[in-house]
C-alpha cells in the first residue's frame, strides 16, 4: 500500500501514534489492549438482583430463540455472586473502563453497535474468587449489564431487591440453557488436529520453513505425527509449498490424493513478490503476506491478501462480500475509522479504502482466528483488527469451549489454544510447548496429558479438524506423509 495511504486529515491519530514510533515499536494484534484504566477494587458495584431482558448471539445474522433464556437471573451481594446456576462466595470485583469498541473485538470478534451500546467507553466488572475468574460483566446503561455465555449476550435488567431471593427462577426445567451449558454435550473421545507451522527463514538461503504436526487422541492414547511442508484436507489431501526461484517466490499447491482439481499438464507459475510468508491455510482460501524489500524482515512484509486455493496461482484478492455481503465492507470501514478518526464518507470517497479492503488476512489471536487489515502512516504499518467472525467457508471450526481468560488461569505462559470439536482435548500452546489437556466439567485437567516441544519463533497458520472415524485415515496420510515422534512428556490422567 502507498505510504500516504489516509495521511490526509490524520493530525489527531499522527499525534497519538508519535509515541509509539519513537520508541520503535509497531502496532500489533497481540498488543492490542481494551483497558484504558487499571482495574480499581470496587465495593460490590453490581449489588443487587437482575432478571433476563433478551438474548443475541455474537455472531451476526443467527437467530436466538429466548425461550431457554426467559428464566435466567443473577445475583450479586458481598457474601456471594450468582449468575445463572453458577455461584462463588465471598467474590472480589474489579472495575476497569475500556473502549467499548476494542474491548468487543478483542474479547468478541464483534461490533459493540450491534447490540446497541452506543458510549465510547464501557465499566466492565471482572468477578474473581479465591484467585479464580468468574465471570467479567459490563454495563450496558445505568440499569442493564451485559454477560456472556458461550457465544451468546444475554442482557439483564435490574429488579427491585427481594430478601428471599429469585431462588424460584433458578430451579426447574426452564433453565434449560443452564444444564445444557454445563453438561459435555457431543462429547467425542476420538478426535485429532492437523496444525500448520511456520518457523524462521533460512539465514543464509533465505528459503522458509513450513512443517505440519498431527496430533490426537483416542481417550487413551496419544499420537503424533511431522509431516514436511503443509498437508491440508480437502475433499482429498493437498500439499502446499512455498518455492523460491531465481530469486522470486511463489506457491505450489497440489492433491496428493484422487484427481487433482487444480493441476494442468503444464502450468505458467506467476510470482507475486521476493518473498511470500502464509498466515493461514484452510480447506478453501490462505491468506499471504508478501514483501518486494530487500529484506525478509516481518515489519517490511505491509502487502497482504487472501486467497482461494482454486486458482491461486493467480494471487486475487477474494473480495470480503464473498463471505458476509455488504456487512462485511460495512465492518471493515467501522475499524478503520477507529483507527484513523476519519468520516465514513471521506474513507468511502477514498478510492484506497478498497485496497485496505482487499488487503485482510487471518492470523490467531488468543484462541481464534482473527481476520485484520493494515495501512502505511510514514513509515509505520498500522495493524486493524476487523470485528467479524472468521466465517464458517473460511474457517470450518473455530470454537472454545473454556473462555480464554480460563485457560490463562491455568497455564500463564498461554499464548494460544485450540480445541477438539467434542471436547476430546485442548492444546495449549506456550513458548516452547504444545501442552495437550483433558477437558473435565467444562475446566482444564489439572495436568497435561502430553506435551509436544515446538520452537518459539514458530507460528500455528492452521488448525485442521477431523473426529471419530475420520481420525484414522488421516492417521494414516500422516504416516505415509511423515514420520512419528514422540512426546517430551507422557502423564497418565
Amino acid at each position: 500500500m502507498r505510504k500516504d495511504f489516509f495521511k490526509k486529515n490524520m493530525i489527531i491519530a499522527a499525534v497519538l501514534l508519535m509515541v509509539v514510533c519513537l520508541s520503535g515499536c509497531k502496532i500489533k494484534l497481540a498488543e492490542i489492549s481494551a483497558s484504558v484504566m487499571a482495574p480499581v477494587k470496587v465495593t460490590t458495584p453490581l449489588e443487587g438482583q437482575y432478571r433476563f431482558k433478551n438474548v443475541q448471539h455474537l455472531e451476526e445474522g443467527k437467530f436466538v430463540d429466548d425461550t431457554g433464556f426467559r428464566t435466567f437471573t443473577a445475583e450479586f451481594t458481598q457474601e456471594s455472586a450468582r449468575i445463572g446456576l453458577e455461584r462463588v462466595e465471598t467474590p472480589q470485583y474489579l472495575a476497569k473502563l475500556v473502549s467499548t469498541y476494542e474491548y468487543f473485538v478483542e474479547k468478541f470478534r464483534t461490533n459493540p453497535n450491534r447490540f446497541e451500546i452506543k458510549d465510547d467507553k464501557m465499566e466492565v466488572i471482572r468477578i474473581t474468587s479465591e484467585g479464580q475468574s468468574f465471570y467479567e460483566v459490563f454495563r450496558m446503561n445505568e440499569d442493564e449489564i451485559g454477560i456472556v455465555k458461550g457465544n451468546h449476550l444475554i442482557t439483564l435488567v435490574k429488579t427491585e431487591f427481594t430478601p428471599e431471593g429469585l431462588g424460584q427462577f433458578v430451579d426447574g426445567k426452564a433453565n434449560q440453557l443452564e444444564n445444557e451449558l454445563l453438561e459435555d454435550q457431543d462429547y467425542e473421545p476420538i478426535a485429532g488436529v492437523l496444525l500448520g507451522l511456520r518457523g524462521q527463514r533460512n539465514e543464509v538461503t533465505e528459503e522458509s520453513s513450513y512443517r505440519t504436526l498431527w496430533i490426537t487422541n483416542d481417550g487413551e492414547i496419544q499420537e503424533v505425527y511431522e509431516i514436511d511442508n503443509i498437508l491440508f484436507p480437502r475433499k482429498e489431501f493437498w500439499k502446499m509449498e512455498v518455492v523460491k526461484e531465481a530469486g522470486k517466490e511463489r506457491l505450489q499447491i497440489y492433491a496428493i490424493t484422487g484427481t487433482p482439481s487444480n493441476v494442468k499438464e503444464e502450468i505458467v507459475y506467476h510470482y507475486p513478490a521476493e518473498y511470500v510468508d502464509v498466515e493461514f491455510v484452510g480447506n478453501n482460501y490462505l491468506s499471504i503476506l508478501t514483501s518486494d524489500e530487500d529484506s525478509y524482515d516481518r515489519s517490511e512484509m505491509t502487502e497482504g491478501m487472501t486467497i482461494g486455493v482454486d486458482g491461486y496461482n493467480e494471487y486475487t484478492p477474494v473480495p470480503i462480500e464473498t463471505f458476509y455481503g455488504a456487512a462485511g465492507k460495512q465492518a471493515f470501514v467501522s475499524s478503520l475509522i477507529q483507527a484513523t478518526n476519519e468520516t465514513e464518507e471521506a474513507l468511502v470517497a477514498n478510492p484506497e479504502t478498497e485496497e485496505f479492503i482487499d488487503s485482510f488476512i487471518l492470523r490467531r489471536h488468543h484462541g481464534n482466528w482473527m481476520l485484520e487489515s493494515s495501512f502505511q502512516l510514514e513509515d509505520d504499518t498500522i495493524k486493524v483488527p476487523i470485528a467479524l467472525r472468521a466465517d464458517i467457508n473460511l474457517v470450518t471450526y473455530d470454537e472454545l469451549t473454556i473462555p480464554w481468560s480460563k485457560v490463562r488461569e491455568r497455564v500463564p505462559q498461554a499464548l494460544d489454544a485450540f480445541n477438539a470439536p467434542g471436547n476430546s482435548f485442548m492444546l495449549v500452546r506456550t513458548p516452547k510447548y504444545l501442552m495437550m489437556y483433558r477437558i473435565v466439567g467444562g475446566e482444564l485437567a489439572e495436568e497435561p496429558l502430553q506435551a509436544i516441544e515446538i520452537k518459539e519463533e514458530e507460528e500455528i497458520i492452521m488448525a485442521e479438524w477431523a473426529r471419530g472415524e475420520f481420525v484414522k485415515r488421516w492417521t494414516d496420510m500422516a504416516s505415509r506423509e511423515g514420520n512419528k515422534i514422540i512426546f517430551v512428556q507422557n502423564r497418565r490422567p
